[in-house]
């Protein structure tokens, strides 16, 4: 995918003020992109092995890869952010969303039961994943891994794995990832 200079002057203009580390210059090109870190994430991680990453058209799924085994994975990609921050913050506001116990769980519910369902083009697969991603201030890997660690989400129809991916971290120079815990 190419971009000529006036699509990238354009993008710094409007880029997002607020928790824009995975903003991209389109949703296919960040959608990509976040797969390509969940991918590596994962893997550097030792929790799963997953590879030939492709977008998807027709959408959805966002993306597919290949597990371990060979099977064909559809991968849905999905932002937590907080739209009354990044709304505030583009009219020049300097605030952030101070999460509270409870809304990190209730907001990765309402995704996934959305994302479950989709109906999948281009299949058959043999699992679909969520991706959820964020770079909210405040909210950490630490402080979710506390908050979800005896939560199980679904059960589903479709979802057999998600996850919740950080943005880069300097200090471990990982992209943090938490498995989530879905239920039968």
């Amino acid at each position: 995918m190419s971009h000529d200079l006036s699509d990238i002057v354009d993008l710094l203009a409007s880029r997002r003020k607020y928790a824009s580390f995975f903003e991209w210059i389109d949703k296919e090109g960040k959608e990509f992109g976040v797969g390509e870190e969940l991918v590596k994430a994962l893997s550097s991680g030792g929790l799963l092995q997953l590879s030939n990453l492709a977008p998807c058209n027709p959408d959805p799924p966002d993306l597919s890869c290949q597990n371990a085994q060979g099977d064909l994975i559809a991968i849905e990609v999905t932002e937590i952010v907080c739209e009354e921050a990044v709304r505030l913050n583009q009219q020049g506001q300097d605030v952030y969303r101070n999460w509270q116990p409870g809304e990190l769980q209730a907001t990765i519910a309402e995704r996934l039961d959305r994302k479950d369902k989709i109906a999948l083009q281009c299949g058959p697969y043999h699992g679909l994943y969520v991706c959820l991603f964020t770079d909210e201030l405040m909210l950490t890997y630490q402080s979710a891994r506390e908050e979800l660690s005896n939560v199980v989400f679904g059960p589903f129809n479709q979802i057999t794995d998600a996850f919740l991916l950080f943005s880069y971290q300097p200090v471990t120079k990982t992209y943090p990832v938490l498995r989530l815990t879905i239920g039968a």
